[in-house]
């Protein structure tokens, strides 16, 4: 779309609100009703998936409407997400103040792996590995229960019961589930009998987010309480969990702190504070609770600070679900709702002063088109002023194996320019290709990644109706390395530098890269990407931590059942979102 279309549509869109708004004014059941109305009515979805998924949103929206005015920004960045008719925004300038500069020079130190230089303490540390054995961690992600295969529903992972419409259900799911549903408790259980078995060994559990099944329409709060309570029970000893967009009801509706809703939340903080604490300790239990989902400890016996981030509260667009529309709801914009960021930015300081190395764990990768650009801009200068102190960044989400690289500087991003490194997991959950989870090998010294290992388990194999085979997919090291000249040193990590080079390697060969896609759903749900546009969008999606410089652009029109290349995976739901917008990466 050109930029006079651009112009034209966006400012149809604008002038398509003053209708809209005023339903809105003459409330909530007006607004539901219509949009309820137009989701039956066009066939877009069985009569319960709209009721259910549409009804719960469009009340949000009808308070952002109430609540902005058409000249404001906000009302540009509403149809950019929800009609996918305005432009990306560009970010609202903010500079992000800290304590301390950034530190300057380096000296080693051999005896205790870190030092600044004595009587000089603004130098940077540097983390220096002494080559002994690593530690293991393991990553899960994206579990989403279900149980039924085939039937009119978005998702068919369960049987709807007497009161759904449409027809009924053609085919159960196996025991362990099938490719068209999300993952059975028993495939649950065999993943977790697996991790026992492939890694007995290791010291902790990371997990990203996700646990409420995919049919959002039909999930509430005693739904979504019993799912956490369950999983919660059933997650391996110690554990670091993440809040998921769905770990919610409404799903992703985190109304921030400023919101007339801001405290319909509290419950589901108050679940996860609960049942984490027999992991995170009592103080980390309470920063739950009162932190909006948030929380940091260091890790017992350790230098290795775990920041969890409850990413959803800057989420912009979650596979045709509904969006974090409680940004949308005032004129006057804010660069840090709920105050998360500024916590982020106080914890790292905290670690950088301790002498400690920091991960960052949450459910959505900054570098995503789903996040809100502005606050992705104002976290990625805390990324960049904390470098040194963030040994890795882990994420999910997008239900796939694949990485983001953060730089100074995006105009310049080479090699010897990259800074930091998330870690992106694939899903559980058998509709976004075969199940996995991740096994990492950690250094003791640094707290970096020198290698993992994804184990999966094929769906397509008759063995996986009977008892899901579980086995190492790929050395990352071995593999990725192996086409790296010069290669890599045997201290070295698989820090952004290495990903760099490897994000190199893909622009030369292309059938490294095309072994790449496929182990994006570890071979089980392989999207085409053949040609060059599609080939660049994906390196630049990859060498970005910081979403709008990730290649992505909006195309405007209809998508109910939409896929996107930048977070690989379709969920095919419902709401008034789904009713707009659709994203695609950029040609250019």
């Amino acid at each position: 779309m050109g930029a006079v279309e651009a112009g034209i549509s966006c400012g149809t869109c604008i002038g398509l609100l003053l209708p809209l708004k005023a339903l809105a004014n003459v409330g909530d059941d007006a607004f539901v009703d219509f949009f309820v109305g137009f989701c039956t009515k066009l066939g877009i979805e069985d009569a319960d998936v709209c009721a259910g998924a549409v009804g719960t949103q469009a009340p949000i929206l009808a308070h952002d409407l109430r609540s902005i005015s058409l000249a404001s920004h906000a009302a540009k960045n509403f149809c950019s997400t929800v009609f996918g008719l305005c432009p990306l925004q560009q970010v609202i300038p903010y500079s992000v103040t800290f304590t301390d500069a950034h530190p300057l020079g380096v000296e080693q130190s051999a005896t205790k792996g870190h030092k600044a230089r004595q009587g000089d303490d603004k130098m940077e540390r540097k983390w220096i590995s002494k080559g002994r054995k690593p530690f293991q961690v393991v990553h899960l992600s994206d579990v989403h229960p279900g149980s039924n295969t085939i039937c009119s529903k978005v998702i068919c992972c369960r049987d709807y019961g007497l009161g759904s419409t449409g027809p009924d259900i053609e085919k159960p799911a196996g025991r362990f589930g099938n490719k068209h549903c999300d993952a059975p408790v028993d495939l649950v259980e065999s993943m977790l009998t697996a991790i026992e078995y492939h890694a007995p060994n290791k010291s902790f559990t990371i997990f990203t987010g996700d646990v409420v099944e995919s049919a959002v329409w039909a999930v509430n709060e005693p739904d979504v309480a019993d799912d956490l309570h369950l999983w919660n029970g059933e997650m391996q000893t110690p554990s670091y969990p993440a809040f998921g967009n769905h770990d919610i009801a409404p799903v992703n509706a985190f109304p921030r702190a400023s919101s007339v809703a801001a405290t319909e939340t509290q419950w589901v903080f108050d679940v996860a504070a609960r049942d984490w604490e027999k992991w995170i300790g009592k103080e980390a239990a309470r920063q739950v609770a009162t932190n909006y989902g948030c929380y940091s400890r260091v890790h017992p016996g350790t230098g290795l600070r775990i920041i969890s981030v409850n990413t959803n509260y800057w989420y912009k667009q979650n596979c045709g679900s509904p969006t974090p529309l409680w940004l949308y709801d005032h004129d006057e914009p804010l660069w840090d709702p709920n105050g998360i960021l500024t916590w982020l930015r106080n914890e790292l300081h905290d670690t950088e002063k301790a002498g400690q190395r920091a991960w960052i764990i949450g459910h959505m990768p900054f570098g995503k088109v789903d996040a809100m650009r502005d606050q992705s801009n104002y976290a990625n200068q805390i990324f960049d002023r904390y470098h040194n102190t963030i040994a890795a960044h882990f994420y999910g989400h997008s239900h796939v194996d694949e990485f983001e690289i953060s730089y100074p500087d995006y105009d310049d991003r080479r090699a010897e320019t990259a800074q930091g490194i998330a870690y992106i997991s694939g899903a559980l959950t058998p509709a976004s290709g075969n199940p996995v989870f991740r096994v990492y090998d950690i250094d003791p010294d640094t707290y970096e990644v020198m290698d993992f290992i994804p184990y999966y388990t094929n769906k397509t194999e008759p063995s996986f109706d009977i008892n899901p085979i579980w086995k190492p997919y790929y050395s990352a090291r071995q593999s990725y390395g192996s086409y790296l000249d010069p290669p890599i040193d045997d201290l070295d990590s698989l820090d952004g530098k290495f990903w760099h080079r490897v994000t190199e390697v893909f622009e030369r060969d292309e059938s490294v890269f095309q072994l790449f896609n496929t182990r994006l759903s570890r071979g089980g749900k392989v999207e085409d990407c053949s040609g060059h546009i599609c080939k660049n969008n994906t390196i630049c999606m990859l060498r970005s931590m910081r979403s709008e410089s990730n290649c992505a652009v909006i195309q405007p029109g209809l998508s109910f059942k939409d896929r996107k290349r930048d977070t690989e995976v379709s969920c095919r739901s419902s709401s008034p979102t789904s009713l707009g917008a659709s994203w695609r990466p950029s040609s250019a």
